[in-house]
């Protein structure tokens, strides 16, 4: 996909009006020129420091990662299968498709935590490893622990959980 810079400053300019902010303004606000954002808007410079974008974005309420993809700039990643093992009073796999290994472990692991998929025990620590799962064998997929060699692989001290009480080291998930 090609970058589209005139998409760009054009979906700025609109949002900007759309808020009822001027130039002046919003130069104010992310500690730029005026004269800066007007460029920029009007496709006169088609290239803006990062950080200043990035406030841009953010006084204007845009997403700067949907903004990016719309114009071109980052490609969607498209979404692979992995097989996650989590392990801690036991053992259970999960079959997820995910964009990258650490949101699959991510995924599952909230899953598992919040639904009691599995039994836990918070005095051991949480473990979660994640290997990517071929297409072309997809098929031949089991739960072998023989053959599983995860590509990403995450311990998890229960003491450093969100859901542990800073009081009494408790866990409150689920209270």
């Amino acid at each position: 996909m090609k970058f589209d810079y005139l998409k760009l400053a054009n979906i700025i300019k609109i949002r900007r009006n759309e808020l009822g902010i001027s130039t002046r303004k919003l130069a104010e606000r992310i500690g730029v020129s005026h004269a800066e954002i007007s460029r920029f808007e009007n496709g006169l410079k088609p290239s803006f420091y990062f950080v200043p974008f990035i406030r841009m974005c953010n006084e204007l309420d845009l997403d700067l990662e949907a903004l990016l993809k719309m114009v071109g700039l980052i490609e969607e990643k498209p979404e692979k299968k992995y097989e996650v093992r989590v392990v801690n009073e036991e053992e259970d796999f999960f079959e997820i498709t995910a964009k990258n290994q650490f949101e699959a472990a991510e995924i599952v692991s909230k899953f598992v935590i919040q639904n009691d998929i599995v039994e836990l025990n918070f005095d051991k620590d949480f473990e979660v490893a994640v290997e990517e799962i071929d297409n072309e064998n997809e098929e031949d997929f089991d739960d072998d622990i023989n053959d599983f060699n995860p590509d990403y692989f995450v311990k998890v001290n229960c003491n450093d959980c969100e859901y542990v009480c800073p009081y009494c080291g408790e866990c409150t998930l689920g209270e």
